[in-house]
């Protein structure tokens, strides 16, 4: 029988293998897509930025799933393929399915307790696409949002009200 974490290292090994595909590194103790709790926190799809160490973005929301106690959440985007902030609002690509595809196998692995989608856009996509995680869904700002808008002195309380299930 696999584990979950040799799943998740075939499923990292799948999305690297395309070089326009992006998922959440690991860093000190936050695991990001290798995250193995029955938390998922989901982006619509990953921007172009680098996202190095010191990117502000990063810094923000690493730190705080840190502070909350959240390090092993997995965290993934519902769509791997870099693009432009906002891309799938115009339109779903014709390689959706596929992503979706790989995004329920993540489902399969750990069977999460609570889905929490960063923004509202993502929710709508997770709401739409994945029906069946429809009674775990919950919404939390995007952290380029509170990082924007200067809303980091709230954001660790808004991602606990927002993980905040029974179990979790």
């Amino acid at each position: 029988m696999t584990s979950s974490l040799e799943a998740l290292t075939s499923l990292a090994h799948q999305i690297d293998e395309h070089g326009d595909w992006w998922r959440f590194p690991t860093e000190s103790i936050v695991q990001g897509f290798m995250g193995s709790d029955q938390l998922f926190i989901v982006g619509d799809q990953p921007s172009t930025s680098p996202w190095e160490y010191h990117n502000p973005n990063r810094r923000a929301f690493y730190d705080a799933l840190a502070s909350v106690g959240a390090q092993n959440a997995h965290v993934t985007d519902l769509y791997k393929k870099r693009g432009p902030s906002g891309a799938l609002r115009s339109g779903l690509p014709s390689d959706f399915g596929e992503h979706l595809g790989l995004f329920r196998r993540e489902l399969e692995v750990l069977r999460p307790r609570r889905v929490v989608a960063l923004g509202a856009h993502a929710y709508d996509l997770l709401h739409e696409h994945v029906p069946e995680i429809r009674p775990l869904l919950a919404r939390l700002w995007h952290f380029a949002y509170a990082v924007r808008y200067n809303k980091m002195a709230e954001y660790p309380e808004r991602m606990r009200i927002a993980f905040a299930s029974q179990g979790v």
